[in-house]
């Protein structure tokens, strides 16, 4: 990363720090990240892909075998259809890497505006916010079948007004 980047990217994560109230957090130029720990479960990756000029925000969810999952079906179509629209991911993405069973939520955010303008703090730490929401309530409910945390729950009416995806197909 360019030096003009890479001081921006370090600005950015001094203005996110302070905007979380979490002190110390550093971007490291060797990989382009910064690592957010919010408690012991919830460790936020933000990596800058300078190439596309682009945020990604990811965070690991839960190890999962499905092989050994009666419900694997159930889980498999909660999460696609979690993901349509992103209407229950606030915008991120739900993924599981098949072989692994690694399960993580990630969400890409434009650096820049169309204006030019760099992402606004507020915006970021927002989406941050939101991503450790979706891991934490998706976390619950695979581990444990339950699910504590808040979630967004998808309401047909309220999320699609104009019948967009029943007009689909």
């Amino acid at each position: 990363m360019d030096e003009a980047l890479q001081d921006q990217a370090e600005a950015l994560v001094e203005s996110l720090g302070k905007y979380l109230n979490i002190d110390g957090l550093i971007f490291d130029d060797e990989d382009d990240t910064c690592l957010i720990r919010f408690d012991e479960k919830n460790l936020v990756t933000l990596t800058w892909l300078e190439e596309g000029n682009v945020i990604m925000i990811d965070e690991f969810i839960t190890t999962l075998s499905l092989q050994d999952r009666v419900d694997r079906h159930e889980i498999v179509e909660k999460m696609l259809e979690a993901n349509v629209f992103w209407m229950q991911t606030k915008g991120a993405t739900l993924s599981m890497h098949s072989e692994s069973g690694t399960v993580i939520a990630a969400r890409r955010l434009p650096v820049y505006g169309r204006d030019g303008v760099m992402i606004a703090v507020e915006v970021l730490g927002s989406c941050i916010r939101d991503l450790v929401s979706l891991a934490s309530h998706w976390r619950s409910l695979l581990e444990t079948g339950e699910s504590n945390a808040p979630f967004y729950t998808f309401n047909a009416t309220e999320n699609d007004p104009e019948g967009f995806l029943e007009n689909r197909g």
